[in-house]
């Protein structure tokens, strides 16, 4: 029997899967990093769909009151490892205090969990892949993605450990209130504190 019956083939596809399997950890170690401890929750892994990235409930758990999330890339990171990078390290963030999209509960992300996701992003795509154009034009052709990013570093030029300071008071990004800005100790202008937390 040949050696190539006998190990599986490692496909470019495969490969590229493994490597977000492992560096949504590093990434999420790096988020936290920059904006406070992830919340509790049970984490799935990573799969794939053929629309939007996202971070989605895979299950809840009645008897434990456990929740377990997973993050879904679109199928074209499997072949395009900057695009992978880009959408993989945006969810991440999303990683930090999921919860699920409920309309009636007021738990829709806002501007400010956005802004956060666009802004490690860019930081982790600048870095692996050395381009420093490909978020910006990203951006670009997404109006709120553009607008929350640029929230969050009005918000992080006041106070570059603000998002700490406001995940100390209330850990679940979507959940913050205006007023968790003062109990935070942090002085924002009321027009940006409405803008950050505005639902996306």
């Amino acid at each position: 029997m040949s050696e190539s019956e006998n190990n599986e083939e490692v496909t470019p596809t495969m490969k590229q899967m493994e490597e977000y399997d492992t560096l949504v950890y590093t990434y999420l170690e790096q988020a936290q990093k920059l904006f406070g401890n992830k919340t509790e929750y049970i984490f799935e892994g990573v799969s794939y769909n053929n629309s939007t990235p996202k971070v989605i409930l895979a299950d809840s758990y009645f008897l434990t009151g456990e929740k377990a999330y997973i993050i879904e890339l679109n199928g074209n990171a499997v072949n395009d490892r900057k695009d992978g990078i880009f959408q993989l390290s945006h969810e991440v963030v999303h990683l930090l205090s999921p919860v699920e999209q409920d309309e009636e509960k007021g738990d829709l992300v806002n501007y400010l969990e956005e802004g956060m996701a666009c802004y490690f992003s860019k930081v982790i795509t600048e870095k692996e892949t050395a381009d420093l154009e490909y978020c910006e034009l990203q951006f670009e052709k997404h109006e709120k993605y553009k607008k929350a990013y640029e929230l969050l570093v009005s918000l992080l030029e006041i106070d570059n450990d603000a998002l700490k300071k406001l995940r100390s008071v209330t850990e679940v990004i979507s959940q913050i209130k205006p007023e968790d800005f003062e109990t935070a100790g942090l002085k924002v202008d009321k027009e940006l504190v409405n803008a950050l937390l505005s639902k996306f």
